[in-house]
């Protein structure tokens, strides 16, 4: 007998009984219909934006969009600076007591 027999799609390997098979086809087969089931039931109603924006389902909800710029931060009295920014010359990375980081101008007298 050889070790690496060539099998046909549907063969089952001698080392598994026909009920281990059998249980593994099942649960194959139960998964495949579980996750259509759900897909299914996804009508789009009451579902969060992100459902109609990454998944394309009609009838998500809408998030609001404004138009509109983000302010420039400004440092304050609790910022500290980490560095110079690399891509822009005159600027430093500052961090803030929540752990947010941002870039604006350094300040005055400032060496690395």
């Amino acid at each position: 007998m050889r070790l690496h027999e060539k099998r046909g799609p549907m063969e089952v390997p001698s080392d598994l009984s026909q009920a281990k098979f059998r249980r593994r086809s099942r649960r194959a087969l139960g998964a495949v219909l579980v996750c259509s089931a759900f897909l299914s039931g996804c009508s789009g109603a009451g579902l969060p934006p992100v459902f109609g924006a990454v998944f394309g389902l009609e009838g998500a909800e809408v998030a609001p969009f404004a138009v509109g710029t983000v302010p420039e931060p400004t440092p304050s009295a609790g910022d500290r600076v980490l560095g110079l920014a690399a891509s822009s010359p005159g600027q430093c990375i500052y961090l803030r007591s929540d752990n947010r980081r941002f870039r604006a101008t350094c300040p005055e007298g400032y060496k690395p």
